[in-house]
């Protein structure tokens, strides 16, 4: 992006974060399992997902949406930040992804991606 980016001017950049902030969150459909969501529920609140996600995952400030992301994006990133090839501004999601299990990671992207992306 810094390419891209290099050229703005800051009204161009708060233009650019006004335009997407308005668009509608729009879910995409997975194939999701019951069993797995009731088991990705309450692994999202033990592992503090809630936090800073926003108590439906919705996203708050400058932290995303996971709220009916897509199923396989979820799964990417949550493996990639537990096996420390996906970064993070911060560090904080690859710090948050140690502990969790391949079938940790699996019942909580059910969950993620079964909910409403409507805030």
């Amino acid at each position: 992006m810094s390419p891209f980016a290099a050229n703005l001017s800051d009204a161009d950049m708060a233009d650019l974060a006004a335009y997407y902030a308005a668009q509608a969150p729009r879910s995409r459909p997975a194939a999701t399992d019951a069993t797995r969501v009731a088991a990705g529920q309450p692994l999202a609140q033990e592992h503090n997902c809630t936090s800073c996600h926003g108590p439906r995952l919705t996203g708050q400030q400058g932290v995303p949406r996971l709220a009916g992301q897509d199923f396989a994006y979820l799964l990417k990133r949550l493996r990639g930040y537990r096996a420390k090839t996906t970064s993070d501004l911060d560090g904080m999601m690859t710090m948050v992804a140690q502990p969790l299990s391949e079938m940790d990671i699996e019942n909580l992207v059910h969950f993620m991606a079964s909910l409403s992306a409507e805030r």
